[in-house]
C-alpha cells in the first residue's frame, strides 16, 4: 500500500496528483506546485504561506477558511470545489484561473485584476468584487445574490443565465456587457426610467 503524500515546506512538486489521504500539515511556506492535481485534499482551514500553484487543478476540495498569505495561483482551475469566505485579496499573484461549479459564498476579489476569469456555475452569494477588473470574465449560470459590483470594471462581460444579479449602473462600468433582460429592468428603474411599449 503506497504511502501518502507528504508537503514539505521549500519543497518543489511537479505533474503530482495529492488525494485525501495526503498528509496535509496546519502550515505550509514557500512549496512550489506545477501541473498537479489536488482530488478531495483536505485543505479547510490550512495556512498556505507564500506558496506557487501553476496549471493546477484543484476537484472536490474543500478549502473553506483556508489562508493563502502570498501565494501565487497561475493558469489553475477549480472544480467542485468549497471555498467558502476566502479572502483572495491576500494572494501574491491571481492569474488566468477559472472557477466551476464551485460554493464561494462570502468571497472577497475586491480591486484583483481578473480579466477574462470565468466563474461557471458557481455560488458567489455576497462575494465581493468592488473595483475588480472583470473585462470579458463570464459568470455564467452562476448565483450572484447578493454580490457587490461597485466600482468594477465590467466591459464584455457575460453573465449569461444569471437573473439574480443587481448592477447599479452608477457604480460600474459597463460596455457590450451581456445580462439577462430581468439585469436590464432593475438597471432601467435605477436610471428612473419607465419601460413603454412591447
Amino acid at each position: 500500500m503506497a504511502k501518502p503524500q507528504v508537503f514539505r515546506d521549500g519543497a518543489e512538486y511537479d505533474n503530482q496528483s495529492f488525494g485525501r489521504d495526503s498528509a496535509v500539515p496546519a502550515q505550509l511556506e514557500r512549496a512550489d506546485f506545477t501541473d498537479c492535481t489536488f482530488s478531495g485534499c483536505p485543505l479547510g482551514s490550512v495556512r498556505l504561506l507564500g506558496c506557487r500553484f501553476f496549471d493546477c487543478r484543484f476537484e472536490r476540495v474543500d478549502a473553506s477558511a483556508a489562508n493563502f498569505t502570498d501565494c501565487t495561483f497561475r493558469g489553475t482551475t477549480f472544480v467542485d470545489c468549497k471555498l467558502l469566505g476566502i479572502n483572495w485579496t491576500i494572494l501574491r499573484s491571481l492569474q488566468a484561473c477559472n472557477w466551476e461549479r464551485c460554493l464561494l459564498d462570502d468571497s472577497s476579489f475586491a480591486a484583483l485584476e481578473l480579466e477574462a476569469a470565468e466563474w461557471i456555475e458557481c455560488r458567489l452569494r455576497q462575494a465581493d468584487f468592488s473595483d475588480c477588473n472583470l473585462r470579458r470574465a463570464k459568470f455564467h449560470g452562476s448565483l450572484l445574490e447578493g454580490a457587490n459590483f461597485n466600482g468594477s470594471q465590467l466591459a464584455q462581460a457575460d453573465f449569461a443565465g444569471v437573473s439574480d444579479l443587481a448592477l447599479d449602473p452608477h457604480h460600474v462600468r459597463l460596455r457590450e456587457t451581456s445580462v439577462e433582460m430581468v439585469v436590464v429592468l432593475r438597471m432601467a428603474a435605477l436610471l428612473g426610467l419607465k419601460i413603454v411599449g412591447s
